[in-house]
């Protein structure tokens, strides 16, 4: 296993790349719609002159980035947020030690209702001048009335976090998540529903939701940050609706295991917090994304949020939904304490809720187990799979073999969405039926 894995990563072309191969690699990736993107990556994958080896060469060492100079600014930016373009103030603060020729760190930190980015960004310094991190904080260019928990609000930030990566070296194994009040509903929102972008978490006096009178529940996904670092800041005193959800998803979190998910409550605080409660510098640090998890669970109700690392749910059950109505009788309702209506709640929430978990037990061969999963499929990096031999799952008990081979279409639709130089996938088996 050994030397086939060494073989993948030490293949060196036998011919020198064009000369106009990362500029086209570079424009495919900066096209504002992802329909484009992916027409400008089949064009790519389709000329003799570049090989799939040649293409993985350019897309580790993808990106070129200029010199910065250090200290706080704002940026204005047109970012591409679903089907529309928003002006969007951006705040950055760039490290005295930021080196463009060294994938830094990144702290995205979303503000408060009414707040900016620059409210955001100054928590930060002195960690990122020991880090050496770079900070983005997004200002809301919408209504900036409390988090909506709307597709719009999750992709214009994602939005940001892209226009961030274009410009500067950002290693996207250290991509981390914060933000305060409704920007720490935001961070929540984001890893539960996008686990595969985000290093860590640390969400401030902001929680996972579940309100299913305004169509919102996102503690369905919790299992999907189960391997994520979290640090969650919260006043005793707030909300009760938000300690109610914290304290549930902490207390999930500690029975799946998870390794480094702690919920640190101040007695005597509202809606407010002690930013100096942890060590950042120090939990920073060693929090690190593994772009290739061994096991990897994903929970998800939409298929364009059913994503994470190199597992990808494609079809789901008709069972399946977004928005959930339950029936119950009036007297079957009133006979409940709100404890037992939430237990009654989650319960029909999790029946509609679809689940796949995958484990890589060694190349071309791993086990799968699903609830309300119709199809799914695969990205596989060389690392994952033997090209002379079938890929084999094992779904639900039922063994299955599918062909994989190198392919370059495979590769460039993936960088051109993602350019994420740590995951390079060159192969996609599928299962199922959609």
């Amino acid at each position: 296993m050994l030397s086939f894995l060494l073989a993948c990563f030490l293949q060196t072309p036998s011919v020198p790349i064009p000369d106009d191969a990362r500029a086209a690699l570079e424009a495919a990736v900066d096209l504002a719609e992802p329909g484009a993107r992916r027409n400008a990556a089949n064009a790519l994958a389709a000329r003799k002159d570049v090989s799939v080896e040649q293409w993985i060469e350019l897309a580790r060492g993808f990106g070129r980035f200029a010199v910065q100079p250090p200290g706080y600014r704002k940026e204005h930016a047109a970012l591409s947020v679903l089907d529309k373009v928003e002006e969007t103030d951006l705040h950055l603060y760039v490290p005295p030690s930021y080196d463009p020729s060294k994938p830094a760190p990144l702290m995205l930190a979303f503000h408060g209702t009414g707040g900016t980015g620059a409210m955001a960004t100054p928590f930060w310094k002195d960690v990122a001048d020991a880090l050496g991190m770079l900070v983005l904080g997004p200002s809301e260019a919408g209504p900036n009335e409390g988090y909506a928990f709307s597709d719009r609000e999750r992709a214009a930030a994602l939005a940001a976090l892209r226009w961030m990566r274009r410009r500067f070296d950002v290693d996207e194994d250290r991509v981390f998540a914060t933000g305060i009040s409704r920007g720490g509903h935001l961070a929540w929102d984001l890893a539960l529903r996008f686990p595969d972008r985000f290093a860590a978490i640390a969400p401030m006096i902001g929680s996972p939701r579940f309100n299913l009178t305004h169509g919102q529940n996102n503690l369905r996904f919790l299992e999907n940050v189960v391997p994520l670092p979290i640090r969650d800041l919260q006043g005793s005193k707030d909300d009760p609706g938000v300690l109610v959800n914290l304290h549930e998803a902490f207390a999930k979190l500690a029975q799946w295991k998870a390794p480094d998910a702690k919920l640190i409550e101040f007695a005597d605080r509202g809606h407010d917090f002690d930013f100096a409660a942890v060590d950042w510098k120090a939990w920073l640090a060693a929090a690190k994304r593994d772009p290739l998890p061994k096991h990897v669970v994903r929970t998800a109700c939409e298929p364009k949020e059913a994503r994470s690392a190199w597992v990808e749910i494609t079809g789901l059950a008709k069972d399946v939904a977004e928005d959930i109505v339950p029936t119950v009788s009036a007297a079957s309702w009133k006979a409940m304490d709100a404890a037992a209506q939430r237990a009654f709640l989650q319960r029909e929430v999790d029946k509609r809720t679809a689940r796949l978990e995958v484990t890589w037990t060694a190349p071309g061969a791993f086990t799968a187990k699903s609830t309300l999963v119709t199809s799914f499929r695969l990205h596989l990096p060389r690392e994952l799979f033997d090209p002379a031999k079938p890929v084999v799952v094992t779904w639900n008990g039922k063994k299955y073999e599918r062909r994989a081979h190198a392919d370059a279409r495979v590769l460039l639709q993936e960088f051109v969405e993602r350019f994420d130089r740590s995951f390079l996938p060159v192969a996609v088996v599928e299962y199922g039926v959609r």
